[in-house]
């Protein structure tokens, strides 16, 4: 990992923000393909219907007078809803904030606290839910100085301004995205138009290296960076259709997003390891005659630390259906930086770095063994516009080996934590290095995750 300075590389989206790749990709055939919990076909949202529909609540939205950048919260449920309301902010000079849609384990309650708090965390101007979610969200938003809140018949029930409709452009901010909260109460991260449209660039053409004949298939929240970025934003970027089954569904049918792959000719998926794990669990010998998975030539993995055990296992079982293990990227990345930071190269399956284990524990030092070692995946060299460095506490760099922070720096890089100044120096320099919060070595220009500080 280089962190010289003549390393950056200046953005080069073919758009300008995220309006722009929509008003590109509605003249296509594609689109968002949205199937139930039996694996239905329930909806289908094509790009050219999704513009025209975006752009007519757009101006219902103008019509309240909010001042431009005020916050839109979306509960993300994977539905239609969500991506109308999402590129209507767009259209209309508003920030969408997509928020949890996935009650909690202490149950409806702790739910509507989590959201409240968010709604109050970006001070949402007005708020939206699909069905399943309104009750939730009025209670969540009682009391709280919202123009409109609730579903989506209020917002249809609204006039349409004649004003002509400005969208979000470079230098104003793409959306707020929270990050997980695994270590701390969730943030706001607050991405430009270009930081977006540059992450979306280089995740598409240089490390998914998409071309028009991929399909995609995703069971990832939209209310996450991976599900968001790559699988919504993404699939819009590159003009490709995306077959969707809900986080929900997924979690008690997880062999319904093989089918779909099966079905449909899927061949860009991607899941967390504990995904492909789950999967691998609830597999029969009888599904070895029902799945043709030839076409699946991309499986990202990542989202947290990646076991190789689990993704050994899944190739094992679907070898047989056409599973190539090769497929599988490594990849790493984080809501503060859009999504993608590192990938390993395509084709290449799954390497993996084996230390020894007792002098890692003790020391950070990762040194190769051929016995009692710890098995860590190369998730692959950065993406070109980033600087990367590993730094001690102090922020010195550290040699190749030495397990440290991982730092870096670039145009995809957030501008910072919404609402919370104190917490963004906390993590990002005035010179533009972010503190991943993670932990790593490097060999040579490839990262090596060993888990979060």
């Amino acid at each position: 990992m280089n962190s010289t300075p003549d390393k950056v590389v200046e953005p080069q989206s073919r758009f300008a923000c995220l309006a722009h790749a929509l008003d590109a990709a509605a003249n296509g055939q594609t689109g968002y393909n949205f199937y139930g919990a039996k694996g239905e076909l329930e909806h289908e949202l094509s790009y050219k219907t999704l513009r025209s529909e975006a752009m007519t609540l757009a101006r219902k939205l103008v019509s309240l007078g909010l001042p431009r950048g005020a916050r839109m919260a979306i509960v993300a449920d994977t539905h239609p809803l969500f991506h109308r309301y999402f590129f209507a902010c767009q259209y209309a000079g508003l920030i969408p904030v997509p928020v949890p849609a996935a009650l909690q384990l202490g149950g409806s309650d702790a739910y509507v606290r989590q959201l409240r708090l968010l709604l109050q965390s970006c001070s949402a101007s007005v708020a939206v839910a699909p069905p399943s979610f309104v009750d939730f969200l009025h209670e969540a938003g009682a009391g709280l100085k919202m123009a409109v809140c609730g579903g989506s018949a209020l917002f249809e029930a609204l006039p349409e301004s004649p004003e002509a409709l400005v969208p979000l452009t470079t230098g104003e901010p793409a959306y707020l995205q929270y990050t997980s909260g695994s270590t701390r109460f969730p943030r706001g991260v607050e991405m430009t138009q270009e930081s977006v449209m540059n992450n979306l660039r280089e995740i598409c053409d240089i490390g998914v290296q998409v071309t028009e004949k991929d399909r995609l298939v995703s069971w990832l929240p939209f209310y996450h960076d991976m599900g968001l970025v790559a699988f919504v934003l993404g699939a819009l970027y590159s003009e490709l259709s995306v077959d969707y089954l809900s986080p929900r569904t997924f979690a008690m049918r997880p062999r319904l997003w093989l089918k779909i792959i099966s079905d449909n000719k899927g061949t860009v998926s991607s899941s967390p390891p504990t995904g492909y794990a789950l999967c691998a669990t609830r597999l029969r010998e009888a599904d070895q005659q029902r799945y043709d998975l030839s076409s699946w030539r991309v499986a990202c993995v990542g989202a947290e630390r990646i076991h190789p055990e689990q993704l050994r296992r899944f190739a094992q079982l679907l070898g047989p259906v056409g599973f190539n293990p090769d497929a599988f990227v490594a990849c790493y990345g984080m809501a503060e930086c859009g999504l993608g930071i590192s990938f390993a190269p395509l084709g290449e399956g799954v390497k993996v770095d084996r230390v020894n284990k007792n002098l890692m524990i003790e020391t950070g030092r990762a040194e190769p063994a051929d016995e009692d070692y710890l098995e860590l995946v190369d998730c692959g060299a950065p993406l070109p516009s980033y600087q990367t460095k590993v730094c001690d506490e102090a922020g010195s760099p550290l040699p190749e080996r030495q397990c440290g922070r991982i730092c870096v720096r670039g145009p995809n890089v957030m501008r910072g934590y919404f609402g919370a100044p104190e917490t963004t120096r906390e993590v990002l320099t005035e010179d533009g290095w972010l503190d991943t919060g993670d932990i790593g070595y490097r060999v040579d220009e490839r990262i090596f995750v060993t888990g979060r500080r």
